[in-house]
Order: C-alpha cells, then structure tokens, then sequence
C-alpha cells in the first residue's frame, strides 16, 4: 500500500512541474505579444501624431490659401473695372476723334468738289471779261458831243435852239434818252487764279481705321534727339554734349567728341523708317567708345556710357536687340581693365582705370539690354553667347564690390533656358563645368562673411543678408531649367551650404537679434530649395553624403527639420517664416527617421 502511494504522489508531483512550466511558458507568450502590441501601439501613436500634425498644417495651409485666393481675385476683378472703364473711355475719346477727323475729311472734299465744278463751268462758258461799249466819248460827261452848239443860245431865236436841243432834258414833257454808247474806260481782263489741284482727277476718299492712326500718330525722333542733346550726369555738371566739347580722339585732336556727333545728327536715320534713329543714334555712341578703346583714350567714355544708358532705357525694346552684337563684347572689354586686377588683387593697375572706368555703369547697362531682348528667346541666346564664361565668374569674386556682384546676380537671372544656365559656349564645353563654378561662387556667400575689397573689414551683415536673399532667388530661379536643378543637386557643396545657411538663421532666429525679417526670408527660400533638390532627386543623391561637407551636417539637417516641422507662424520668434516651409521640413524628416525616432522627436517638442 505504502508503495502505490509514493507512486501516486510522484505522478501527482510531475504532473505539477509540467504545468508551471506550462504556465511560465503561456506567461512569457503573452509579455511578448504585450511587447509587440505595445510596439506597434507605439509606431501607430508616432504615425497619428506625424499624420495629426500634417493634417493639422495642411487645413491652415489651405485655409490661407482660401483666403490668398479670395483677395486675389477680388483684387484681380477691381482691376478688370478700372481696365474696362478705362477702355469705354478711350474708346468714347477715340470715336469723337474719329468722328471730328471724318467731318473735316468730308469738308475737304466738298471743298474739292465745289472747285472741280468752278473748273467745269469755266471751260464751257470761257473766261469771264467785262462788256465792252461800243463807243468811248471823248468829254466823258454823261451828255452826247452832238447836244453841245458851237454858237452861245442866246444868239439863236428859242425856237430854233428848241428844235437843236430835240434830245435835251429842258425840253418840256419829253424824257431824255440815252443811248447805249461804250463805257468812257476801256475794257478790263478778269483773271481768276486756277487752282492746279483741281484741274486734275480726284479720287474717291476713303477713311478707315488706318489713315486715322497715321493722323494721330507721332513722329518723336525730335523729341528723342533734345532729350539726348539734353542730357546731364547730374545737376553739378553740364549738358552731356557741352562736357564732350573737352575731348576729343588723340588721332584727330581738331575735332572733338560733340562736333562729331552734332556733325552726324542730320544724317541719322536719313530716308530710313522712323524707328532707326535711335538705333543710329546708339550706334553712333557705340562707335565712338569702340574708338576710345582702339587708341586707349578712356577718359570720356563715362559720359558716353551714361548717355547711351539712358537712349536705350527710352527705347529698350526697340534698341537693344539691335546693338547686342557691338555693344555686349565692348563692355565686357571695358570692365575687363578693372576686372581682372580687382580678381588678382593688382591693386597699381586699380589704381591706373578707377578714375575712368566704371564697372558698375558697364554691368548697368548690359542687364538693361538683356531685358530688352527678354521678349525673344533667339535674342536672349544670341545675347549669352557673347556674354564670356570667364568674366560672369570673375565678377562673382569677394574681390568686387556688393554693387558689382548684385548686378551679376541680376545678369544670371535673365541667363535660365532649357539647356543652359549662363554664359553659352559653343566650343563643346560641358555646361555643367561651367555651372559648377558658377555654384560655387555664389553658395561661398551663404556661409561665410567675405571681406570688403582691398581692406581686414568684414562685410556688414545687413548687407550681407539682403544679398543672401538675392541668392537664394537666383538659385530658385535656376530650378526652373532642368540642367541647373540637376547641376545643384550634383553639386558637392551646394545642399551642405544651404543647411549650414538656414542653420546659422535659426540660431540668429530664436536668439531675436537684429534682421529678423531677413533670417525668416532667408529660411523659407532656403528650405523650398533643400526640399526641391531632395525630393526630386531622391533616387540619385546620398544627402548623408552631402552633408558630409560641413561640420555636424547630420545632426543640423535633422534639427533644422524637426524646429521647422513644429515651428508655429503665430508665435513672435517664428511669424516671419512662410506657412509652407513646415510641411516641406515635414516630408523630408520622414525620409530621414524611422517611425520610432518620429516619435521621440514629437514627444520631444510637444513637451516644451
């Protein structure tokens, strides 16, 4: 008995091992299915909140846009008001015109009329003469000669002088007849003056629109000319055209500057349409600087260069593509003899051009000649093409004045086409070559403070952010050609350069320091062109690699992306940034962190 019962409570014992064991294993399924389900409750949080927070963005996004939209087209409707009236207007003042010239056209040609039928009548009827008499008297008294006795009547009896006097007006009861005798005058011509106009055929006027406009349209190449001859540099100096009296070319010493170009005035643009006198006018002017420079003369080409500036912002449309051809490689020769010891520091051969020579003017006046052939593609292109690669990167040098590289910068914008960005050379350079260093110019300005020319002093940094955000929109304009967005994206230095640049802001952001404006601008254009390039060339571009080029790249991308994400536009620090720029900052952090990381980054910035 004693042996079946330590047998029954050994099976009693293993039974109970086997179901802790049982029991410990169900235990630890369950923590690991409370551990995934806590993961996954974790992910999906991190998620909801990633996607609450976009959600969130996107409705004030749209709603400001809603609102964005709303003004523009009530302002747009304004102004399609004012246009419409405007148009009724001058469609009333132009039918009165039209109406006033058609009444003087049609009096005019009663006028014609009435004459050719003067003309008519006189042919058939023959020339108009006074009657002639058939008789002059001689006494010119009104009396015939026969009614005149020789013999006094008191020596006749009267009844005899009665009978003599038979036709005298003494006679009683009897009236006196004249006879039909000749004017005692003799006979006058009558000439009438013919007009030779109305003796020929006139034909049927017609009006219609056109002779209208040719009646109202002005002729102002006077006007054109006395503002030239008119024109000063300012109100210390002369009369441009007075100062020119002063010099003249060392190969021809006995005629000076103004005598050649009064001397040419009455030729220009002689039997030509009315349009070309001001492109004979500018080339005229371009002439004589071309001159100066053959024989090294440089001092009045300043006053040459303002006045041809100012001729062609009258008439930049008309001008400018017609003078690209001698005017853009003469100015950039022109600037060359500044340029080129400015980039190498020469400062005796600054020194030698400075009095004369003025860069500005030179950059000045070609950006106004690309405006005017902005309405052509064909002259834009021809335009870049003889723009010189190597002066567009010499310009961009620290070494030039703010002045000088702003005015490149304004240049560069009107240079994005399809295939190219910049100057165009048709040698087979690769143009990614020259957008290169072009790239690399303008992004050393975005991180680092140059010196002023020729001087220790940094650049201030008021200026320095007004020309940031010059950058920045050359750089935004740029995307818009496929090659310079694919040449920004290659670029080695240009995505580190923009995230250590809206790093740097941010700082100077939250700590409020004077620009606050600038530094929000600079953010926003900033990160629109980090998101750009990013997402875009996603597949193609290692961004850690990227960042590699500046010192904490990773850790300031993924900073610069988390402020930005949960950076709110209400709040005073962060008013100035565009409402957009969150959403971008958003996209890209989820590129770049997991969901997990997302979490922790909201957990993070929700807290504070």
């Amino acid at each position: 008995m004693r042996a079946e019962q330590g047998s029954q409570s050994s099976f009693v014992v293993v039974d109970k091992d086997n179901g802790l064991e049982e029991l410990q294993r169900r235990i630890q399924e369950l923590q690991r299915e409370r551990d995934a389900l806590k993961s996954d409750l974790n992910a999906k949080t991190g998620e909801i909140a990633i996607v609450r927070s976009k959600q969130e963005t996107e409705a004030k996004k749209y709603e400001r846009e809603l609102v964005a939209v709303r003004k523009l087209n009530e302002d747009k409707l304004a102004k399609a008001q004012k246009e419409l009236e405007a148009s009724r207007i001058s469609e009333k003042n132009i039918a009165i015109e039209r109406d006033f010239i058609r009444q003087d056209l049609t009096e005019e040609s009663e006028r014609v009329r009435r004459l050719n039928k003067a003309k008519a009548v006189e042919k058939t009827g023959g020339p108009a003469v006074t009657p002639k008499k058939k008789k002059t008297l001689p006494h010119r008294d009104g009396f015939d000669d026969d009614e005149i006795e020789v013999l006094s009547p008191s020596r006749v009896s009267p009844s005899k002088f009665q009978r003599r006097l038979a036709g005298s007006p003494s006679r009683l009861g009897a009236k006196r007849k004249r006879k039909a005798v000749e004017s005692p005058i003799s006979a006058l011509d009558v000439q009438q003056e013919v007009d030779v106009s109305a003796s020929l055929p006139v034909a049927e006027l017609i009006l219609d629109d056109a002779i209208i406009e040719s009646l109202g349209r002005q002729d102002d190449r006077l006007d054109f000319l006395g503002t030239m001859l008119d024109h000063r540099i300012d109100r210390s100096h002369r009369r441009t055209i007075q100062e020119l009296e002063k010099y003249s070319l060392p190969s021809k010493r006995d005629e000076s500057f103004q005598s050649m170009i009064l001397g040419k005035i009455p030729i220009l643009g002689f039997k030509k349409a009315q349009k070309d006198l001001p492109i004979d006018f500018c080339e005229l002017l371009i002439s004589l600087w071309s001159k100066c420079m053959e024989e090294k003369y440089y001092k009045p080409i300043h006053l040459l260069l303002d006045m041809l500036t100012l001729a062609v912002e009258l008439k930049t449309t008309l001008i400018a593509p017609l003078i690209t051809d001698s005017l853009v490689p003469l100015a950039q020769q022109t600037a060359d003899l500044l340029v080129i010891p400015r980039f190498r520091g020469q400062l005796t051969e600054i020194e030698k051009y400075q009095s004369d020579i003025n860069v500005t003017a030179c950059l000045a006046v070609l950006h106004i000649v690309a405006l005017g052939c902005m309405s052509d593609q064909e002259f834009m292109m021809r335009f870049w093409k003889l723009m010189r690669y190597d002066f567009v990167v010499s310009v961009l040098s620290p070494n030039h004045p703010v002045k000088d590289f702003e005015m490149m910068i304004r240049l560069l914008s009107t240079s994005v086409f399809k295939d190219s960005v910049g100057a165009i050379i048709g040698d087979g350079t690769d143009p990614n070559q020259i957008l290169d260093a072009v790239l690399d110019r303008l992004t050393h300005h975005l991180v680092e403070v140059p010196l002023l020319p020729n001087s220790k002093d940094h650049m201030d940094l008021a200026i320095l952010s007004k020309l940031r955000v010059k950058i920045l929109q050359l750089l935004t304009s740029m995307t818009r050609s496929p090659i310079g967005s694919r040449a920004m994206a290659m670029h080695g230095l240009t995505i580190g350069r923009l995230v250590s640049l809206i790093s740097d802001e941010l700082d100077n952001l939250y700590d409020y320091r004077a620009r606050h404006e600038e530094s929000a601008r600079i953010i926003s254009l900033g990160m629109r062109l980090v998101y750009h390039i990013v997402t875009k060339y996603d597949n193609e571009i290692d961004i850690q690699k990227k960042l590699l080029v500046i010192r904490g790249g990773s850790q300031k991308y993924l900073l610069c992306l988390s402020r930005l994400n949960f950076s709110e536009d209400d709040l005073v620090l962060e008013s100035g940034i565009d409402s957009d720029v969150a959403g971008c900052a958003l996209e890209l952090l989820e590129l770049v962190v997991t969901p997990e990381e997302g979490d922790a980054i909201h957990s993070a910035f929700s807290s504070q």
